[in-house]
């Protein structure tokens, strides 16, 4: 038996206790505090793929909080990516999955934990991230286990919980009555722990236990707050003493660059086309048909296009990649370019222009092919400047600017608070998605179910214009076929619900 000392949620200390199992190892539990790092050898490739398998989670974490209303739909979001990347077996299931699966996934969250900690102990904004959406994805956990398993845990922490005697409570009742708003007979059913205040500041802020002398009473229903909040205590304290040790590590000329690219490699990620878009038939006279499919960002550089007859490099750039990942290929790009600055001449457009197309097609100097923009690599980097249509319009529309482009896409004002408002927080992406949602989300859901897979209410982040694409083309084209008894016609991708023709608008930021 080993016991380890740690912070406990009262102020004093708790001791992890963990017993020789001879199944699971040192994994009784699919609940870890992570007190002890992984003593495993693993390959580079490992090392990457459990890293960015766990930043999936917590990404899906944060967005599932962000965008739910209802925690059960959080919940059945997180459980989606959760289960597709790091899935937790419960103990329950040992006799059906065997104690050998349950061990390799409890080692690879072991691993990817403690890799994602050095990833992001070094600057102050990390850690608070990390800490913030690994201490959520250990309530989620927490909550899905049946309680046997908690109390079970529960013990080999040995959380010093003082439960108030039932003199205290007696003295203390009309305080815990009102609080709480119990009966009498209610009160006398429930347990209360007796914390410091400083271990249940979001308790305190919702109003939700009662404070004497510096002491908070917490009723036994919030038992998982309260070992969140020890879990919290405890990584934070972790990272910190990560963070001075990181500097050892920089020599190491294997590790630190893999580190370093792990949430960049997720950020910017490419994205893979799937199937049900028109990408094998796309020519320079579809594009304006399949506008209403387009994201706000590549709408709004396409009306600029239409409107100025032209678009300055970034904006070419960034829509003839995105252009490129629907479908169009390079001779058709050349002519829908062309077609597009009316006001140049042949000769301009070849001396000026025609190069660049191909260059972005692997086709002249370096021949590399490049990809489409993701969100992430828009928001981030060549910010517009005046003159500019290019950029992401959740980031760098002006307020009235926005809320005109919601207005286009017949969201409702509700949908449009909401959606300002993510985008106000920095949620750029999940405003983008909410806008999705609001404006052909059954339609998605719709093609999904047909298609067999499986979705929550939630939709899955959009990372990438061309998933916007896809995802729209998918569902309206489901909708066409079913109406029609057929695929649709070329030129008839038009008249998704929600959105408006293409008439420019103005982009003063």
């Amino acid at each position: 038996m080993l016991k380890q000392r740690g912070t406990s949620i009262a102020g004093g200390s708790y001791e992890v206790v963990r017993h020789a199992d001879p199944k699971l190892g040192p994994y009784p539990s699919s609940l870890n505090f992570y007190i002890d790092p992984p003593p495993y050898e693993l390959t580079l490739n490992e090392f990457e793929t459990f890293a960015l398998d766990r930043l999936r989670v917590l990404k899906a974490v944060e967005t599932a909080y962000i965008r739910s209303k209802k925690e059960e739909d959080a919940a059945k979001y997180i459980q989606n990516v959760h289960d597709e990347h790091l899935h937790l077996g419960r103990n329950v299931t040992i006799n059906r999955v065997g104690a050998q699966k349950l061990y390799e996934e409890r080692r690879k969250d072991h691993i990817s934990h403690f890799i994602l900690r050095l990833a992001y102990c070094r600057t102050t904004d990390l850690r608070q991230w990390f800490i913030k959406q690994e201490t959520a994805l250990f309530m989620y956990r927490y909550k899905q286990e049946e309680q046997v398993e908690r109390d079970r845990f529960l013990k080999h922490v040995q959380m010093d919980m003082s439960v108030i005697t039932p003199e205290e409570k007696k003295n203390l009742e009309t305080e815990l009555r009102a609080t709480h708003g119990l009966s009498t007979d209610e009160l006398s059913q429930i347990n209360f722990y007796r914390v410091q205040f400083e271990q249940v500041l979001d308790l305190v802020g919702r109003r939700q236990v009662y404070l004497h002398a510096g002491w908070a009473y917490v009723p036994e229903r919030e038992q998982p707050t309260l070992v969140a909040n020890a879990f919290r205590t405890h990584l934070n304290a972790a990272l910190e003493a990560t963070a001075k040790a990181v500097p050892q590590m920089d020599e190491d000329d294997r590790l630190v660059p893999v580190l370093n690219s792990i949430s960049k490699q997720y950020l910017s990620k490419a994205y893979t086309p799937g199937s049900g878009g028109p990408r094998e038939h796309v020519t320079s006279d579809d594009i304006d048909g399949l506008v209403p499919h387009f994201p706000p960002c590549m709408r709004n550089l396409h009306e600029a296009l239409r409107h100025d007859g032209h678009l300055k490099h970034m904006g070419r750039l960034t829509y003839g990649l995105f252009l490129k990942g629907v479908g169009l290929p390079l001779e058709e790009a050349l002519l829908f370019w062309r077609k597009s600055f009316h006001k140049m001449t042949d000769d301009q457009f070849q001396k000026g222009y025609a190069y660049n197309v191909r260059y972005n097609y692997g086709a002249e100097g370096k021949r590399t092919n490049y990809t489409p923009y993701s969100c992430m690599k828009i928001i981030t980097s060549n910010q517009p400047g005046p003159g500019d249509h290019h950029g992401c319009p959740f980031k760098h529309f002006s307020s009235d600017n926005l809320r005109t482009l919601m207005h286009r896409y017949g969201v409702a004002e509700s949908g449009i608070t909401d959606i300002a408002r993510l985008a106000r927080e920095g949620h750029y992406q999940v405003a983008c998605t909410k806008l999705f949602e609001v404006t052909r989300g059954q339609a998605h859901r719709q093609a999904r179910a047909a298609a067999g897979e499986e979705g929550g209410g939630i939709i899955e982040t959009i990372e990438h214009p061309n998933q916007w694409f896809d995802m729209s083309y998918k569902g309206a084209h489901r909708r066409q076929r079913k109406s029609t008894r057929g695929g649709p016609s070329e030129g008839s991708h038009s008249g998704e619900e929600g959105v408006t023709g293409a008439t420019p608008m103005e982009v003063d930021r």
